[in-house]
């Protein structure tokens, strides 16, 4: 066996600018409603995939513009502090909602379950919600800013 020097990398390739879809729900997506998300067919694994439910998080959404989802699994994370299991689901399984895998889609990937609606619990919400704030960095301390060092 040889040992071949991998080629050297070249340029990007100019991209193509996306194109904008129609959305396919009727209304704004609300934060704790539950929708099937068509997620990137070119993700690289541990990225989130396929089409999958998710749970809308933000709560000022547009109809033709982004949300902020957390989308689910059928197994928890490997760190059960960052999955919480969902009471309700769109395809009747068991479900995790991922709280470490925020992720801003276009409004137009969403669609509903066969034109219901189903929003999560407003307790489990708030879980759901604390187990997203705790994965977040908190703000540093800036006390001393400015301060000459020592």
């Amino acid at each position: 066996m040889t040992d071949e020097a991998e080629p050297p990398p070249q340029r990007p390739v100019p991209e193509q600018k996306p194109p904008r879809l129609k959305p396919r729900i009727k209304a704004a997506p609300q934060h704790g409603q539950l929708y099937w998300c068509d997620f990137w067919r070119d993700a690289q694994l541990p990225e989130i995939w396929k089409t999958r439910p998710i749970m809308v998080l933000s709560y000022k959404n547009t109809l033709h513009g982004t949300c902020l989802v957390i989308p689910t699994s059928t197994d928890p994370d490997q760190d059960p502090a960052w999955s919480w299991e969902l009471s309700v689901a769109l395809d009747g399984r068991r479900n995790w909602a991922i709280c470490n895998q925020l992720h801003t889609v276009a409004v137009s990937r969403l669609s509903n379950n066969a034109g219901k609606i189903i929003r999560v619990p407003k307790a489990e919400f708030n879980e759901i919600l604390s187990r997203v704030t705790a994965w977040l960095p908190r703000p540093f301390d800036l006390t001393g800013l400015g301060a000459p060092p020592t």
